[in-house]
């Protein structure tokens, strides 16, 4: 296998690369493309990050190409870390989705566009960057929808299992759970289909209904919204400690939307979970295994009657996604889903449309 790495300049697309020689996820005889644009800072970080990592991992680097022009991007994955980020202090105010949006939809439509022309037709390209939506919706455009996957809703769940196994004084891998919809605020946590290794029905009824702290999903949007306005009042005194003190009040669902937030403005940013994250999911992908997942595909109907790009979960395996999976959900689950997804929807429609 060989994979590029779109944006290996940046923080993330930097630690992408060496996690992926570190860990040993390529052989000697396999391909790492480290991609940036002619004329930019890429062009010579790059080459210095590739010497770098030569000099660090000689025994065990796979071949490491700099790539500064798309139409010589030749991988079986694909790895979207491009972009623009919002900045990692709070002194000034936090730059919209919307402004987001516009600065990124240039770069994410040149190399969409750039790959679908000089592709292979096989590759899987798993988008990083944000809006995660917009990411993803812009290369499905381009590409086969069922190749693109969008980290979003895959990172949430993450952080969910991790929230809940912290409650429960568990380790992760007994987690069983899933965040969909918009990755963001607007994530729709689907306690229905938690599950906990070790706890019978009744049990873990209990278990849930007492971390929960009698908040309610139909309520979760509105509960974000009260629970931000002190955390980022004590970030922008600058207080971090005391607003991860603040968080940690909350119940596990609240707290998946609420702390990542505080470690990004903290200025430590969220890299290291969002690469380890990714790796997991490159792994899952490689292994050639269907895996039951959460992340944001395009889809077309078949899960709620949903059309547009919104995290939900799929199987997949080593051609993408294999099946979208309707699993049960509550009542107000659902309902809080499908409007996600229609205030998705309108939203990359208005960005398409500037």
């Amino acid at each position: 296998m060989n994979i590029a790495v779109i944006g290996a300049s940046g923080s993330i697309g930097s630690e992408l690369a060496r996690r992926i020689i570190a860990t040993r996820l390529l052989e000697h005889n396999e391909r790492l493309q480290l991609v940036g644009r002619e004329g930019g800072p890429s062009s010579h970080i790059l080459y210095g990050l590739s010497t770098d990592l030569m000099d660090a991992y000689d025994e065990i680097c796979p071949t490491v190409e700099v790539i500064l022009d798309p139409k010589d991007i030749s991988a079986d994955l694909i790895i979207m870390a491009a972009g623009t980020t919002a900045p990692s202090t709070h002194s000034s105010p936090n730059p919209t989705r919307d402004s987001l949006a516009k600065k990124n939809i240039p770069i994410f439509e040149y190399y969409a566009s750039v790959l679908s022309r000089h592709g292979h037709g096989n590759e899987i390209v798993i988008c990083v960057s944000n809006p995660n939506e917009l990411n993803v919706e812009i290369f499905a455009r381009h590409l086969d929808r069922k190749r693109v996957i969008g980290m979003g809703a895959y990172l949430d769940s993450l952080r969910f299992r991790k929230e809940i196994a912290q409650d429960l004084c568990l380790h992760r891998q007994k987690i069983h759970g899933f965040m969909v919809g918009e990755h963001g605020s607007n994530m729709v946590p689907l306690w229905s289909n938690v599950h906990v290794y070790g706890f019978k029905k009744d049990a873990l009824k209990m278990a849930i209904d007492k971390i929960r702290k009698g908040y309610a999903t139909v309520n979760f949007p509105e509960d974000i919204a009260r629970a931000r306005d002190p955390i980022n009042t004590l970030i922008q005194e600058g207080n971090v400690r005391r607003a991860y003190d603040l968080a940690n009040q909350y119940p596990p669902d609240l707290r998946t939307v609420l702390k990542p937030d505080i470690t990004h403005f903290s200025g430590s940013k969220t890299v290291t979970g969002t690469v380890n994250a990714t790796l997991e999911l490159v792994n899952t992908i490689t292994m050639g295994h269907d895996t039951f997942i959460s992340g944001q595909i395009k889809l077309e109907g078949e899960f709620y009657g949903i059309y547009g790009t919104i995290g939900v979960p799929f199987l997949i395996g080593n051609c993408g996604v294999e099946k979208v999976l309707e699993i049960p959900l509550e009542r107000e689950e659902k309902q809080l889903l499908i409007k996600n997804a229609k205030n998705i929807n309108q939203k990359i429609c208005q960005w398409l449309a500037t």
